[in-house]
């Protein structure tokens, strides 16, 4: 019989005692199920196994990818949408079923074959894999589980946009299974630390036999997935670094709430005058602005989506003139380069930045691609040029869009970019957003990258700012919407030129959403009347591009159908303005002494 001892803290001396096949057990079990014991806020009296609650089991062991079937096309999406309201309900008498879920109780420790485990200690189980165990359960029949964070060794992960890193470990922050008693092997010594680069870490050279965990990972299946640095609240006392610290070791002094510093605005001298903490942040953020590069700027669509959300566009390169002087029209404060990336790259001294984007070609990776062409290794090699952007402008954010098709048939080269950004002490987030959750009226699948420098906060995606009926938020856009509104005498709004082809197609409702536009305006997309083409304005209308928009003279049509959608810009840079004020409030309170240092 293998003993089992439990150390319960908030009872007295003779509480503790030894399950096993007793005559007393039925009466033992009475008592415990009856008994109850301190618990973190955070977690249940009692947690059922993944199995029993119906949580989704993610195996560690397998590869990562995505199938053909695994998403919706735009096609069978529209026809979702046109016939969401068509669907009949489902009967309200249909009830789940409610299981009866064995109940377990926290522990503080327990005592197994004379060892006693504790919270706060780390094992290697016999799959190879590693916890660091954070709660101690017992079920109702005295086994014993354990849960905690799971990790795994980056040279056994099978993901390639993990750095192969001896010695180094990946928490799995989904994994929470409850681990038996029986599938620990021994004690291990992992320390978790949120030093971001491995190379300048001396504790980890020091120590280079040991186990270090600084890496954490959200499997995101067919959401989205991440790949984070700890933060100094998850690492181990003693290995904890501060953000500022190690931000000003990548990128030098950074200035709070934005490098652009608007003038005319009166300065209150706090020598003089304690501002309160709301007063003064307030006073930060009005006087201040994140700055922003934009590369691969096409007609500025990232741009004017960045400027809506509040940034200030400082410079943008693209190798296409009609592009850059579309750019130059409408941003007149930013330095416009025309140029590839790699030349503006060794001709521009000083990108450096708060945010910087980048949109490289995406025809190689688009799905409608099936022939390759002479521009595939080019276009590629503009893909992995954002880890050349980030060596160089060393920005606190740089994000990222390309065509569903590079993370959903390309993601040998969507991991490799990835990888190139963690290298570099970027965690990443990365998915596909529909932009027509984000105010955008046409169905329209990116692919979108963020990463985060040292010492940032890692954003989240945006949530959908539109959705379906019943969803709570305002209804998707539709084309009526967005083209009834431009005035006859706007530019580019030839309407008789539409006309001119003379093509009848069949009339449809004006009440849905575009398919994709695309450089040669898309598939299917024309006037709803069926009587012309739309003309250039309706389709950067629909792209949301302002009625006011300037465009240049030349290959306007492709300017719109490259763009990104300002509206789906405009969303992502809010979050992301949103998470560095959340940074940089923080910091302002370190420095101001409302808040208390964090590490090194």
């Amino acid at each position: 019989m293998q003993e089992v001892m439990i150390v319960d803290d908030s009872a007295s001396e003779a509480s503790s005692v030894t399950l096993g096949d007793e005559p007393d057990d039925e009466w033992l079990h009475s008592e415990y199920e009856q008994e109850s014991l301190p618990t973190s806020p955070d977690i249940p009296d009692h947690q059922p196994s993944v199995e029993e609650e119906g949580r989704e089991v993610i195996d560690l062991t397998t590869g990562e990818g995505f199938c053909d079937g695994d998403y919706l096309t735009d096609e069978a999406y529209e026809r979702l949408l046109r016939n969401w309201n068509k669907r009949e309900e489902r009967s309200s008498a249909a009830q789940v079923p409610v299981r009866t879920r064995p109940e377990k109780r926290r522990l503080p420790e327990v005592c197994m074959n004379e060892i006693v485990y504790r919270e706060g200690q780390s094992v290697e189980l016999h799959d190879g894999t590693f916890l660091r165990i954070e709660v101690i359960l017992a079920d109702r029949s005295g086994d014993i589980f354990f849960c905690g964070r799971r990790l795994l060794k980056t040279t056994n992960h099978k993901g390639t946009y993990i750095p192969r890193w001896r010695n180094e470990l990946v928490w799995i922050t989904n994994e929470m299974a409850d681990i038996p008693f029986d599938l620990v092997k021994t004690f291990v010594g992992i320390t978790f630390t949120n030093h971001c680069h491995l190379s300048q870490d001396d504790r980890k050279k020091a120590r280079p036999f040991d186990l270090f965990c600084r890496l954490k990972e959200h499997i995101g299946g067919k959401n989205p997935s991440s790949v984070e640095y700890l933060t100094p609240e998850e690492a181990d006392e003693g290995f904890k670094y501060d953000p500022q610290m190690l931000r000003y070791a990548w990128r030098g002094q950074t200035s709070l709430f934005g490098a652009f510093e608007q003038t005319g605005v009166v300065e209150i001298d706090d020598d003089e005058t304690v501002l309160a903490q709301n007063d003064a942040v307030r006073a930060m953020k009005r006087r201040r602005q994140y700055t922003f590069g934009d590369a691969f700027c096409g007609a500025g669509g990232v741009s004017c989506g960045a400027r809506a959300a509040g940034l200030r566009p400082k410079w943008a390169c693209d190798k296409s003139p009609h592009a850059a002087e579309t750019y130059q029209l409408n941003y007149s404060n930013a330095d416009v380069w025309n140029l590839d990336i790699f030349d503006f790259l060794e001709a521009n001294s000083d990108p450096k930045v708060d945010i910087i984007h980048g949109s490289p070609p995406c025809q190689t990776f688009s799905p409608a691609k099936t022939i390759e062409c002479a521009t595939d290794d080019a276009n590629s090699a503009c893909v992995f040029s954002c880890s050349n952007l980030i060596q160089k402008a060393k920005p606190r954010v740089l994000t990222m869009e390309e065509t569903s098709g590079l993370i959903e048939r390309h993601s040998e080269t969507s991991n490799r970019v990835v990888l190139d950004f963690i290298e570099l002490g970027y965690g990443t987030r990365w998915g596909i957003l529909n932009c027509v959750n984000y105010g955008v009226p046409q169905m329209r699948r990116r692919s979108v990258i963020i990463a985060s420098g040292p010492g940032e906060t890692l954003p989240p995606f945006p949530k959908p700012t539109h959705g379906l009926p019943g969803s709570g938020l305002p209804l998707f856009i539709t084309i009526d919407q967005t083209i009834s509104r431009i005035p006859l005498e706007a530019a580019n709004h030839n309407v008789d030129r539409a006309s001119a082809g003379g093509i009848w197609r069949a009339p449809f409702d004006a009440d849905q959403q575009a398919r994709t536009i695309t450089c040669g305006g898309g598939e299917n997309n024309y006037h709803p009347s069926g009587e012309r083409g739309y003309t250039n304005r309706e389709y950067a209308c629909l792209q949301t591009f302002p009625v006011r928009y300037q465009f240049g003279q030349k290959e306007v049509r492709k300017q719109i159908g490259n763009a990104v959608p300002p509206k789906l810009a405009e969303a992502l840079y809010k979050e992301i303005i949103r998470s560095l004020h959340q940074t940089d409030e923080k910091e302002l309170g370190r420095r101001r002494g409302w808040i208390t240092d964090v590490g090194r």
